[in-house]
């Protein structure tokens, strides 16, 4: 019967390229950035580590282990948003004098927005300045930031004290780690950060290459037992 020879050839041709996309994903990927640190934590307190622009053929790695439960994130923010929120910042703090203001729009963008939109008629701050510290980076400032701006939240687990997580962003995003310490004692966390270059997301192919070697096999039984049954014929 050629119909069944036809979708048998067919259905050889989708398993082979499901074959095919199934051995591709198992390629070990490359390692690239690596990043880790450590330190204390101070109560009612947040981190935040801004790590580098990932696409998505660079798949992020994140390792969290702290002494006491901690809330962690993952922050991405595309480069027109951040751009945007500089210059917000920009207009908003016009002490364009004060040489540090310039750096600290620049190379801590979110935690300056979050302490102006909780803050918004506070002069600018000196994000280190002990007299300042506790203020800025606080978990309060951090949570108002963050229900103003829920879309750059890219992972938000429930808190713990272990984390481990990995992550393909849909876009290129500026990636920004945070662990925040809600609790009312100093915690201890470590940090590690990988990040692995790949072709493509394994999810994204496993799937596809599991369901079209499915059909290729669906559609080549009834062409190989028609063979099978032709040569014992003759």
């Amino acid at each position: 019967m050629r119909w069944v020879t036809l979708l048998g050839r067919i259905g050889t041709v989708i398993l082979m390229i499901g074959l095919a996309l199934l051995v591709f994903s198992l390629i070990p990927s490359g390692a690239g950035f690596q990043s880790a640190w450590s330190q204390p934590i101070e109560p009612g307190q947040y981190t935040l580590e801004e790590l580098r622009v990932y696409s998505p053929q660079n798949e992020l790695q994140i390792s969290v282990e702290a002494s006491d439960d901690v809330s962690v994130y993952l922050l991405g923010a595309t480069l027109v948003e951040l751009y945007n929120w500089k210059t917000l910042l920009r207009e908003a703090y016009t002490d364009l004098e004060r040489p540090d203001l310039q750096l600290f729009i620049e190379r801590y963008t979110l935690p300056l927005l979050f302490f102006h939109e909780a803050h918004p008629e506070q002069a600018p701050p000196d994000l280190f300045a002990p007299e300042t510290w506790g203020m800025v980076w606080n978990v309060t400032v951090l949570n108002e930031g963050l229900q103003a701006h829920p879309e750059i939240i890219l992972w938000d687990p429930p808190p713990g004290s272990t984390f481990s997580h990995e992550l393909f962003p849909a876009d290129a995003l500026d990636i920004m780690a945070v662990v925040a310490n809600p609790s009312s004692n100093t915690v201890e966390v470590d940090v590690e950060i990988w990040e692995v270059a790949a072709f493509t997301p394994k999810e994204r192919v496993i799937f596809p290459a599991i369901l079209l070697i499915s059909i290729g096999i669906a559609l080549a039984i009834p062409w190989l037992i028609l063979r099978k049954v032709k040569k014992s014929t003759f």
